[in-house]
């Protein structure tokens, strides 16, 4: 096998290759490699062994398959049959399930309908009611062209990677003024009654405090954005917080340390005051340095949110804009339905919101995925929706969905073998929705959780992947790497695309900066794959 020696420093711009997957040829190899023929166990270049090799991940777990998609000649492969934690790359099945059955070009409609009668005054002498729909950004990212912004560092992860998360500059409230300016339109001037949100298109799945709320009605995420500004060193630091609403108050008390020094912010509730403390550096890379802070309850958020809308539209609501959801007022939900509507906003394309999910692999809306699927089946639990996932992949795959070890749409301590992963891939290219798919993968170099690897290398712009992470600690508390994963296709420089799935598993590391590390070791061995002739 040919020598090729990586460098992420060099870039060689060749021409894009225009593949035509031939779906019957791809529908029997995948026939064919799901009733049980086995990919040889190791197939590597001497090249990848020694990234492989490299401390400390030599002492973790390796795992690769690449294969070809028209062919389906195996190219690369080491332990291709034995489970690997998938971490992230999980959203693949979650989102390659739902633009698989519910199509890319589908889109959410989100209506406000109305529970009464509207006078000639202009009074609705009844609710509005905002019906939830699942619709993950509810207008907030909506750029002019209709797509979603997407930042190569989303806000979602602010928190867990102090100093890297950037805006988009989109109103996050701007759905809910599109509303408000319908209903207005509509001839209501003054809501009588009260406005809620009804929230029972899925049951909501149990979580904890501070933990995210997995709900059809999101807005911004259902996160507050909290900005700080340095200023100079031993001063408070500069502080902004969107979306804007009297449902919370926020405090800061950051202040600004020295050159160099870390970001350490935290957050205090007590009712709806919420404090901010710590410190940020004078010399801050990213300004603001965003902080979250998440809503615990999402419906009455979003309902104040409403109300606050409405009122900027110019209807007033004769109920209070503070304080819970009152669904227990709700008609029955076969009720709602029939009743007229006043408002809808229409989300842009499921193919936008896929492209959210995965370049910057996004939780919340992945997670969002198996409640789609149930909700398709007449079903309303998150364990349904996984239910439905593991069916549809395994019985396109040819395998036991007893065997998909595959329980979260966002991907966790799930376990898929190389093998798995790589059937999957391939089986989407046969689908109509895979240049959706496909396009919304982060691409080496250039966007996404990919953005920064391999930047200069000859193969950016030709690979497309999942990435996945997932850090923890073993037994005695030592902190471990447990998976560090890509999972996409490469086209290579001899004009071939190659489904691969990539993983290194429970490494031990000493800092942040091996698993920083680890992003840019897969890429390398990602470049080598691009660079199969």
């Amino acid at each position: 096998m040919r020598t090729i020696l990586v460098s992420c420093r060099q870039r060689v711009r060749g021409s894009r290759i225009l593949w035509a997957v031939l779906v019957l040829l791809i529908v029997m190899l995948l026939g064919a490699c799901g009733s049980g023929s086995s990919a040889p166990e190791t197939i590597l270049t001497a090249e990848m062994r020694d990234l492989m090799a490299t401390a400390p991940y030599n002492a973790g777990r390796w795992g690769l398959l690449a294969v070809d998609v028209n062919t389906g000649e195996v190219v690369y492969s080491l332990s291709p049959n034995s489970p690997f934690v998938t971490g992230s790359t999980a959203k693949t099945f979650s989102v390659g399930s739902v633009l698989d059955i519910y199509g890319p070009n589908h889109r959410f409609s989100t209506p406000i309908v109305r529970n009464g009668n509207i006078d000639g005054a202009g009074t609705l002498n009844g609710d509005l009611i905002l019906v939830a729909q699942g619709d993950l950004t509810m207008g907030g990212r909506t750029m002019a062209d209709g797509r979603i912004a997407v930042e190569n560092f989303d806000h979602t992860d602010a928190n867990a990677m102090p100093g890297l998360a950037t805006l988009t500059s989109q109103n996050p409230l701007a759905g809910l003024d599109d509303l408000a300016r319908q209903v207005a339109s509509s001839g209501v001037h003054h809501a009588a009654g009260n406005v809620i949100v009804d929230d029972r298109l899925w049951d909501t799945p149990p979580h904890g405090p501070g933990e995210v709320v997995v709900t059809p009605i999101i807005v911004n995420d259902n996160l507050i954005d909290l900005m700080l500004t340095p200023t100079d060193p031993g001063q408070r630091a500069g502080f902004d917080w969107r979306p804007r609403t009297e449902a919370f108050e926020f405090l800061s008390e950051v202040v600004t340390g020295a050159p160099g020094s870390g970001i350490n912010l935290t957050t205090a509730a007590v009712g709806n005051r919420v404090t901010v403390t710590g410190s940020i550096p004078s010399d801050a890379a990213l300004v603001p340095v965003v902080h979250t802070w998440q809503v615990q309850d999402p419906p009455a958020f979003a309902r104040t949110l409403m109300i606050e809308a409405l009122k900027r539209a110019g209807v007033t609501v004769a109920a209070a804009a503070l304080g819970s959801n009152p669904s227990e007022s709700l008609p029955p939900r076969t009720a709602v339905a029939l009743l007229p509507a006043q408002a809808v906003l229409v989300s842009p394309p499921l193919s936008e919101e896929a492209k959210l999910i995965l370049k910057v692999s996004h939780n919340l809306g992945a997670d969002t995925m198996p409640m789609l699927l149930a909700v398709r089946a007449g079903e309303r639990t998150y364990e349904a929706g996984m239910r439905i996932e593991r069916s549809w992949v395994g019985q396109r795959l040819g395998v036991s969905p007893d065997q998909l070890d595959l329980n979260t749409g966002a991907g966790s301590n799930d376990r898929l073998t190389p093998k798995v992963q790589e059937l999957w891939l391939r089986y989407l290219t046969t689908r109509p929705a895979f240049p959706a798919f496909f396009a919304a993968l982060p691409i080496l170099g250039v966007d996404g959780s990919l953005a920064d690897v391999c930047r200069n290398s000859p193969a950016a712009g030709f690979v497309h992947a999942k990435t996945g992470t997932l850090v923890g600690v073993d037994a005695q508390g030592n902190p471990v790497l447990f998976t560090k994963a890509l999972a996409g296709y490469a086209d290579t420089v001899g004009q071939r695309r190659l489904a691969y799935a990539l993983y290194v598993n429970d490494v031990p590391i000493s800092s942040e900066d091996d698993i920083l590390a680890a992003n840019h070791l897969l890429g390398k061995i990602s470049v080598l794959i691009q660079q199969t002739p």
